[in-house]
């Protein structure tokens, strides 16, 4: 490999991990987002109780566990490709395949499903706290 693609490899590699450290911090405020949640839905399951039936409240709260799971999920995998793209960064003779490309596209997906999941839980329960 010439010196102008090892400086160019070395500055898209450098672009994923910071796009990697992007996704971990969208991943931490998914994860107190979902403490809030829960403690919202918790401090207001009384009221919510008197005007939602018992299987829109197990929705949201089975709709609660699954999104912290996945984030825990997504967090254990943007800690790994951290790791890896870390790995690549400090070896000069790593060599980088296809497949770090195709991980790194499957993560952004991941992220933003997550994200738009999140804002889909915020719009449910924030309706179903006020009464709607």
């Amino acid at each position: 490999m010439d010196v102008l693609s090892e400086s160019r490899l070395s500055t898209e590699l450098q672009e994923l991990y910071l796009q990697n450290k992007e996704w971990m911090s969208h991943v931490l405020f998914l994860e107190d987002e979902n403490r809030f949640f829960q403690k919202l839905f918790g401090q207001k399951l009384f009221v919510i109780g008197k005007s939602h039936t018992a299987k829109q409240i197990n929705l949201i709260s089975e709709s609660l566990a699954s999104l912290q799971e996945k984030t825990v999920n997504l967090k254990k995998l943007v800690i790994k490709h951290q790791h890896l793209l870390e790995g690549i960064l400090k070896d000069a003779e790593h060599i980088v395949g296809i497949n770090l490309i195709e991980e790194h596209a499957t993560i952004t997906s991941e992220v933003q499903e997550l994200l738009l999941s999140d804002r889909l839980m915020k719009s449910k329960l924030f309706l179903m706290v006020e009464g709607n």
